[in-house]
């Protein structure tokens, strides 16, 4: 199994509608992209100055999952239509669990 995290770092004029849109395009994409095994997304609760903005953590099977998650045409237009125009900051790992 493989696990991906992400953590986006929004502009800080970034509105709340904003913000709620990514997040509610990200949480789609669990029912058009079967080879997704879970996906939690959330905001950041504030608790600590510095932090990102948004959290991502997926699981895949294995790697030709993630893969077809990265270049599926719905995750690429979350990220050209929500993400891309708000993000100012982004940083992924991926390790096997």
């Amino acid at each position: 199994m493989i696990r991906h995290c992400v953590f986006v770092t929004l502009a800080p004029d970034t509105s709340d509608a904003a913000t709620t849109a990514i997040v509610d395009a990200l949480r789609g994409l669990p029912a058009k992209i079967p080879e997704i095994r879970s996906y939690e997304v959330g905001t950041d609760l504030g608790w600590r100055e510095g932090n990102p903005d948004i959290g991502i953590v997926a699981t895949f099977d294995d790697e030709d999952g993630w893969r077809t998650y990265q270049s599926h045409p719905a995750h690429v237009a979350a990220i050209d239509e929500h993400i891309a125009p708000h993000a100012t900051g982004r940083s992924s790992v991926q390790f096997e669990i």
